[in-house]
């Protein structure tokens, strides 16, 4: 299984970076005297920074897209180097990922990436140590105001690896008005998400619940009985606990309660159209949800069980030139992208959350957050926040466990034979 898994890498990668050779892509080549671990005594000081561009990849969209093109556009004009900063969309996170596994084999890495850390663990020596960044640079940037969880996250592989960005958490949204006229309120428990489903389906023939990402949803709902996931090891979840929950997932599915997203890809189209009564999906779905006239949208934190567990998500962003001069540059990019008023304003568009203390103490982000109900949402479930381990192989667990849970949900398959393949599908990829 692993030897055909590296094979279609290998080939996806030469197909990629014939293309990317044809199109002339951005590469992080230079003359032998740049580095991706420098030092103090390496690093270039920002009064010598000599004008140059930057490419940077990303993956927003829509309204994503615009607020970052504002950010940058304004570091473009602005900032005192001539220093130019180049978006190139990538497409969706999947694109972005493969493309990045192609240019790390080719040596042709953009500047800057939006990156989720499993997405580097085969290549980590492509990337930037920007601990000598960070340490000249601590009090200025004020690093220490930056979450502490994000900070973590960005140091996971012994070294500081990127800088935080977009950042959201998973939300329970919902049909508020439909709720209203059932006599439902936001599900707390795993009982209210069945009462729900039961009432969607006998009062009006209405499937209740979707959930836009299906390994994140096996994961939480393992953590919400008290299971755990994976490991370096292989499936953690071969428990009572573990069974206990994937045959909880699998009747709701089977019993007509959930449903998979199908040709409409993310549940913020369906909800809005009162296709589905309600749905879970990240914080930042809020900006693409339009309900039908007359219908109101509702936010809630995610129900639990045992205990609860609320997925946290977004990249980071990750430097890739060797280039010494151009890492310079794109340093005091990254701490523009993410001082106090930017990260403000890109919660404020987007629906992410501020990566910075100061930002969501601001009297800005608080007058925002008392009109929105997710953004209150999201801060009422900080307790129960909780991150994906990232290792060799999680990625591609993360991959696979989804499209084969949406298998198992379209073969009706039951509780235990759900839980004996997923285990069987994990073990497969890590063992």
């Amino acid at each position: 299984m692993k030897m055909k898994r590296i094979l279609c890498v290998l080939l996806s990668a030469m197909m990629l970076l014939s293309v990317l050779t044809a199109c002339g892509s951005t590469s992080n080549d230079d003359d032998g005297s740049g580095t991706t671990t420098p030092t103090a005594d390496q690093i270039i000081d920002s009064a010598d920074i000599e004008a140059c561009e930057i490419v940077f990849w990303h993956a927003m969209s829509n309204k994503q897209e615009e607020a970052l093109t504002a950010i940058t556009d304004e570091f473009n004009a602005t900032n005192e180097w001539g220093i130019t900063v180049t978006l190139v969309n990538q497409g969706a996170y999947t694109d972005l990922s493969t493309k990045l596994t192609a240019s790390a084999a080719s040596d042709t890495l953009p500047d800057l990436s939006q990156a989720y850390n499993n997405y580097v663990t085969s290549y980590l020596d492509k990337l930037v140590h920007l601990d000598a960044y960070v340490e000249r640079d601590y009090d200025e940037m004020d690093y220490e105001d930056i979450l502490e969880s994000y900070r973590d996250e960005n140091s996971e592989f012994g070294f500081i690896s990127g800088m935080p960005f977009n950042k959201s958490t998973y939300l329970y949204f919902y049909n508020k008005t439909l709720f209203d006229q059932l006599g439902l309120s936001a599900p707390e428990t795993w009982d209210d998400l069945i009462t729900i489903g039961q009432t969607f389906q006998s009062e009006l023939g209405m499937v209740s619940l979707g959930y836009d990402d299906l390994a994140g949803l096996i994961e939480a709902t393992l953590l919400q009985n008290g299971a755990e996931y994976i490991s370096e090891d292989g499936a953690e979840f071969d428990t009572e606990e573990g069974l206990e929950a994937i045959t909880y997932l699998m009747d709701m599915y089977n019993n007509g309660y959930a449903r998979l997203v199908g040709e409409d890809l993310y549940f913020s189209g369906p909800l809005g159209n009162c296709l589905v009564g309600a749905y879970v999906g990240s914080s930042t779905g809020v900006s693409y949800i339009t309900m039908n006239e007359g219908y109101e949208l509702g936010v809630s934190t995610l129900p639990g069980n045992t205990t609860k567990a609320a997925n946290t998500a977004g990249t980071n962003v990750m430097m890739f030139t060797t280039d010494l001069n151009k890492q310079a540059a794109a340093w005091e990019y990254l701490k523009f992208l993410t001082n106090t008023e930017n990260t403000v304003y890109w919660a404020m568009q987007t629906g992410y959350m501020p990566i910075r203390t100061s930002g969501f103490e601001s009297d800005e982000y608080q007058e925002y957050m008392a009109s929105s109900e997710a953004a209150q949402a999201c801060y009422a479930q900080q307790d129960a926040y909780f991150s994906s381990l990232n290792f060799d192989g999680s990625y591609d667990v993360r991959n696979d466990i989804g499209t084969k849970f949406e298998e198992l949900v379209l073969a009706g398959a039951d509780g235990q034979t759900a839980y004996d393949e997923l285990i069987a599908l994990v073990n497969g990829i890590l063992q």
